[in-house]
């Protein structure tokens, strides 16, 4: 029993406390449902619901699966690995597929670990060590309204496992991008994960339920050599009754090399963010680094997308 009781003490304080390992947690578990999936979106705070497009739209917002008129519609696979507090690290796959002009499929899996955590029967050395894992797979569709609306939705699938007690759920995304009258403004919105976990041992999960808003703006100059994009959000998490100011911009050159930088109002954990990114071909390399407090230290984030 006391065996058992130092990994159930450790299962309390990771969901009712996580924000001892993550990054902007609070009163919710699976904390990294909060945290951007892209090098991209990092390096630009998280900025992206009016952003987003190819794989990493099936976190930031699903309707970005389908690209405005105009714009290519290329199938996108995207890997990203991220090293974040302390021994948290995180790891997505994704892919966006258009069906047509009008309709996209996307389909992405991301995990996270917190390894090394300590097994302790009595002072002293630990017994032993276990990591906890988080797991989100989802499905996506988007499709286009009117040639100004694009809707998009994700159904996901929770699983996480601490020591060893386990919990599983659902949850669902919805979200919108408007093309506005004012040209090369467009606003996106999204409700992101309304759905239930089941018990981990005693302790019921609350997932981070959260709206996230704002506008985002693109224009170009030196015959469309250079583009400039600029990106806000405002972040509402439900369960911790908090809001945050998003903000990212982007500046590109001949579409091949980017550089990006962005800061979140309102986190503990985070502020600064920068990040650089180089497309050679059919690949897109993209890297971020952000700023954490002083205790959490610094991450970096790393993805690399192949467009077909």
């Amino acid at each position: 029993m006391k065996f058992y009781l130092y990994p159930l003490m450790a299962v309390i304080l990771l969901v009712a406390r996580p924000s001892l390992l993550f990054s902007q947690a609070g009163q919710s578990g699976f904390a990294f449902l909060k945290l951007g999936l892209s090098a991209r979106g990092v390096a630009m705070g998280d900025a992206m619901s009016a952003a987003a497009t190819g794989a990493a739209a099936t976190d930031y917002n699903p309707a970005g699966l389908l690209r405005a008129p105009g714009e290519s519609n290329d199938v996108e696979i995207m890997f990203m690995h991220k090293e974040w507090i302390q021994d948290t690290r995180m790891e997505f796959l994704g892919a966006a597929v258009p069906l047509d002009d009008d309709n996209a499929l996307g389909a992405g899996i991301a995990t996270t670990t917190v390894s090394g955590i300590e097994v302790r029967l009595r002072p002293g050395p630990a017994d032993g060590t276990f990591t906890a894992r988080e797991l989100a797979a989802g499905l996506s569709f988007a499709r286009r309204i009117t040639p100004e609306v694009r809707l998009g939705v994700t159904a996901k699938f929770l699983y996480q496992k601490i020591y060893v007690d386990d919990a599983s759920g659902f949850a669902l995304d919805a979200g919108g991008v408007w093309q506005t009258p004012l040209e090369n403004l467009t606003v996106g919105g999204m409700v992101a994960n309304l759905g239930t976990m089941s018990n981990l041992k005693d302790v019921k999960t609350s997932l981070p339920a959260l709206l996230r808003i704002g506008p985002a703006y693109r224009f170009s100059f030196n015959e469309g050599s250079m583009g400039v994009l600029g990106a806000a959000d405002v972040m509402r998490v439900f369960p911790e009754s908090k809001n945050y100011l998003n903000t990212g911009g982007e500046i590109t050159f001949n579409k091949l090399v980017a550089a990006r930088v962005g800061y979140q109002f309102g986190s503990e954990g985070r502020g600064l963010s920068a990040g650089l990114g180089l497309r050679y071909g059919r690949f897109t390399l993209d890297y971020a680094f952000a700023k954490l407090s002083s205790e959490l230290g610094d991450g970096h984030t790393l993805s690399l997308a192949l467009s077909l």
